[in-house]
């Protein structure tokens, strides 16, 4: 196994921004990811904080990863942390089944990374944590994995489907029956593919939930880091935050008009708001008596749901925050200062979409007393199998087109291989056809004046004819290098599937059980985590 680096970044404006030019967005953030002592800064700013409740989240903590079956190293850090002897880097991501897309692995190894060179640069205790988005709602973006296959992606979803909007963390793992005869008919039969689909069996009919699923094949595949799980959806955990929820509440609509204020702060610089602040809306949801989770909004001097069919007094509701804080869950705007409620957040290593709705947050933050805590990319990674480093290497492909795509490229290469040039013989064809056209309408011309629209209509008849031509021509040329289309086509299928990168569509289980869970340390080992650089990884 073996790295190179591309010099890309996001494509999304505002976090390519953030990665190459740190200095033109600075004003969204609290501290420059780049400088040591803006870390060492905020380790202070932490440590001064009150965390009165890790005693209780720990042995929360404790006990959630002890059921996801954690090593002795996650125990030692939860105690760490249960001391206050520990900061932590926060990752999170919904728990999609089979832990979701590639990009899920990469957070993980990119805390895990961080965390360990914090520790050692800065000479203090610094845990990874993994923040299960337990609370999550959206079952179609988690139910599914998208396989790698010669003919492209291949979509594999899990049985059923919620009668609501319940949380992932409170929905029970169905018939995985028909998803493991999917897998077992797309993978080859070599390597771990035995032991990968046991696993997977296992864990389903141990685990209570999706969200416990997820936990336990990640905490399987990261047992030897330390890695600490935390499930918010837990009661003992919602208790901790009921002071957050109640202020959010009786102080509607304070969080909403400074989403809003941030929202066209970055408008004003160019960019477009990833979170659009919806008026009236309150940033937290509630679990009806049904358990499905529904978003609250505050209305001339009430809260209600979205239908209205429930409404509250901003006391009522705040009231029932602190007695019954487990009705209650954030939405994506209040989920970062509930984690900074929770932790001692030194750093949080997020994705595109999460740095730019870390940008709307600093006035939040500064509102609940709190300061946001160093944002850091996550790693970037394309890996890249043997047959595909062959295909890359007879074609002499260069890696940049693993990031941006392969499509004009076979169009360069098609040109390149058409040794009559089929384009420049119709364009003279096109020029000579014309131009003889154009000299016999004038000559008969004289005959009547109408004629000479009738040749501009003759014209582009001709030229229609000569263009359907021309397009068979090259569609015989296109079917003569079929092998080298259809091969390049696979290396695209492999690294920019559905157009979009690899980390964000295939799975990291057809890998592990292709070559073994020990791909997981190999690139984890070969990541540079301070290199924001895309990063191409060839297996051997």
């Amino acid at each position: 196994m073996r790295i190179e680096y591309v010099d890309s970044f996001y494509s999304q404006p505002f976090p390519g921004t953030y990665m190459r030019d740190f200095g033109q967005v600075k004003h969204f953030f609290e501290y420059n990811p780049h400088q040591l002592q803006e870390y060492k800064t905020r380790c202070e700013h932490e440590l001064a904080l009150p965390k009165e409740h890790l005693v209780a989240l720990a042995e929360n903590l404790k006990d959630f990863n002890q059921g996801l079956g954690c090593g002795e190293k996650t125990l030692h850090n939860i105690e760490l942390l249960d001391q206050g002897k520990a900061l932590t880097v926060v990752t999170g991501q919904q728990p999609g089944i089979l832990t979701g897309p590639l990009y899920t692995i990469y957070k993980a190894m990119g805390t895990i990374g961080l965390a360990e060179k914090l520790s050692k640069e800065l000479n203090r205790k610094v845990i990874p944590v993994f923040w299960i988005g337990a609370d999550d709602h959206d079952h179609e973006e988690i139910n599914h994995i998208f396989i790698p296959t010669a003919k492209g992606p291949k979509r594999i979803t899990l049985a059923g489907k919620p009668a609501g909007r319940i949380s992932v963390g409170n929905i029970p793992i169905p018939d995985i029956a028909l998803l493991l005869e999917e897998l077992e008919d797309l993978l080859p039969p070599i390597g771990w593919k035995n032991q990968g689909i046991e696993l997977i069996k296992r864990t389903a009919h141990e685990a209570a939930n999706l969200a416990e699923w997820f936990g336990k094949l990640m905490t399987f595949l990261f047992k030897d880091y330390g890695l600490v799980f935390i499930n918010p959806v837990l009661p003992q955990v919602r208790a901790i935050t009921a002071s957050l929820f109640y202020k959010v509440v009786t102080t509607a609509p304070a969080v909403n008009q400074l989403l809003q204020a941030s929202c066209q702060q970055m408008l004003g610089c160019g960019y477009t708001p990833q979170v659009q602040g919806e008026k009236d809306k309150l940033h937290l949801f509630w679990y009806n008596e049904h358990g499905y989770r529904e978003a609250l909004y505050y209305k001339k001097g009430l809260i209600s749901n979205k239908d209205g069919t429930r409404t509250w007094t901003k006391g009522q509701l705040g009231e029932l925050c602190l007695t019954n804080p487990a009705k209650f869950s954030p939405d994506v705007v209040m989920r970062p200062v509930v984690q900074e409620k929770l932790l001692p957040v030194l750093a949080y290593v997020a994705g595109p979409g999460e740095i730019s709705y870390y940008a709307l947050l600093k006035r939040i933050f500064h509102y609940f007393a709190m300061k946001m805590p160093v944002i850091y990319p996550r790693p970037n990674i394309t890996v890249i199998e043997p047959l595909i480093k062959r295909l890359i290497t007879k074609y002499q492909v260069p890696l940049s087109c693993l990031t941006y795509g392969l499509e004009e490229f076979i169009e360069n290469y098609l040109q390149q291989e058409d040794q009559l040039g089929i384009e420049t013989v119709f364009n003279e064809l096109r020029g000579t056809l014309k131009e003889k056209q154009g000299e016999v309408v004038k000559k008969l011309s004289i005959l009547d004046p109408d004629i000479e629209g009738m040749g501009k209509e003759n014209l582009k008849r001709l030229i229609r004819v000569v263009n359907s031509f021309e397009e068979k021509v090259k569609q015989r040329h296109r079917k003569n290098n079929q092998v080298a289309i259809q091969q390049l086509q696979k290396i695209q299928h492999m690294t920019q599937p559905m157009g979009q990168w690899q980390e964000r569509v295939y799975n990291i289980f057809p890998y592990v059980m292709k070559y073994g869970p020990g791909i997981i340390k190999e690139m984890y080992h070969l990541i540079e985590i301070s290199d924001w650089r895309q990063k191409i990884i060839f297996f051997d």
